[in-house]
């Protein structure tokens, strides 16, 4: 087995199409062995990408044959129309002839600027490149390959043994703003060799989004391009059937890790806080109070300048039109310290004792909202200037 790809049946190939980013590598193809099980998530973004309205299709694709991941970095291929399908579609074509594969075969992921059509021409030469690259390539340069505005790789490696039989995981992510999911993350490819079936693996796949790539928010902003995939290519001696509950943990827990990986480098944040809701009617409210409040950009603001405003938490709480709050129902928490309760504040809550936890950089705020077992948990970072200042000149 190879060291650069110690998932058997999967070769990686990487190049640059020398734009955007110069020569940093931006582009990426994955083969993806015969027979193996594919899982995929999109955005539920009314401005749906190219390359998402075409890999959703290609995906649904029963043929068993070689799959082949296109990605590129720079460029969205979003809110360009017709033209914009008709670009993603000829470099399908192009792909299908130098692989003598359907065009079916081949799944799209872009992520870069909206609004901008591919150079074709760059993009096919660095697709040459990355081909002859095939199974040259490694993880980490994968990884490095669909970098945007991140400051850092998003991998994970993990090998889990049961039963004295293993499998192998390999996870990769990369985003750092724009997000505020409905299914997933910018772009988030998991691989591994287990032995399951398509129902489960679809099955397995929203259980982890649920609880980590739907549980996260950056700024409110959901992506154009946001695409989660799930790669199973059964060649280990495990099956999911075997060990079902251990073997969702540990998937479930590689997508929590990317999740947390995503907000430690989201644009210029300093801290990762996680709001638990409970309570509320039912889990769906917990969860969009939950992100009521991560999105509130005075609560952000005072999370990076570590201001204890807890006020602001408070006043989030019961801002949300149609979900209203009796303040006096409210049980407030910071860390360990009871801050607000029954519409008054804690008698053990001081200043210095909130300040403290503020300053922190990993920050938790409880809310117990009701008297159901319902709850949701978020996470989410701060909102610093420098978030401000990378997103004033994206394009430039």
């Amino acid at each position: 087995m190879s060291k650069l790809n110690q998932i058997e049946g999967i070769k990686i190939g990487t190049s640059s199409s020398h734009q955007k980013y110069g020569n940093r590598l931006d582009t990426v193809l994955v083969e993806i062995k015969e027979e193996s099980k594919l899982s995929g998530l999109f955005t539920t973004n009314n401005l749906k990408a190219a390359p998402v309205q075409i890999c959703s299709k290609n995906i649904l694709s029963s043929n068993k044959n070689k799959k082949y991941l296109v990605i590129n970095a720079g460029n969205a291929n979003a809110a360009t129309g017709l033209k914009g399908l008709k670009d993603c579609e000829q470099i399908n074509s192009f792909l299908s002839k130098e692989f003598n594969s359907k065009k079916n075969n081949f799944l799209p992921f872009s992520t870069g600027v909206i609004g901008k059509r591919l150079n074709i021409p760059k993009y096919k030469k660095a697709l040459i490149r990355a081909k002859n690259n095939l199974g040259k390539s490694s993880w980490k340069s994968f990884a490095e390959s669909i970098m945007t505005t991140d400051s850092k790789i998003k991998l994970i490696k993990k090998t889990i043994k049961v039963k004295n039989k293993r499998i192998n995981i390999f996870a990769i992510a990369k985003g750092s703003a724009m997000i505020h999911p409905n299914m997933a993350t910018l772009l988030s490819f998991v691989f591994t060799d287990l032995k399951i079936s398509s129902k489960d693996l679809n099955k397995l796949h929203k259980l982890a989004c649920n609880q980590s790539l739907n549980a996260i928010s950056v700024d409110g902003d959901q992506s154009t391009n946001d695409s989660s995939l799930i790669v199973a290519t059964g060649n280990s001696d495990l099956n999911f059937i075997e060990a079902k509950e251990i073997i969702e943990k540990e998937i479930i827990n590689t997508f929590k890790e990317l999740s947390k990986k995503l907000m430690l480098d989201a644009e210029g944040s300093s801290k990762l806080i996680t709001i638990k809701i409970k309570g509320l009617r039912s889990q769906k409210l917990c969860k969009k109070m939950a992100r009521h409040i991560a999105n509130s950009l005075l609560l952000k603001t005072a999370f990076n300048g570590s201001d204890p405003n807890w006020g602001r938490i408070i006043m989030a709480t019961c801002n949300l039109e149609d979900l209203p709050i009796n303040p006096n129902n409210i049980t407030l928490k910071i860390g360990p310290h009871k801050v607000f309760s029954q519409g008054e504040l804690s008698k053990n809550y001081s200043e210095s004792k909130g300040l403290k936890e503020f300053k922190k950089k990993t920050i938790v705020i409880d809310l117990v909202l009701g008297k159901s077992d319902h709850s949701f948990e978020i996470l989410t970072c701060d909102i610093s200037p420098e978030y401000v200042r990378m997103n004033a000149d994206y394009r430039s």
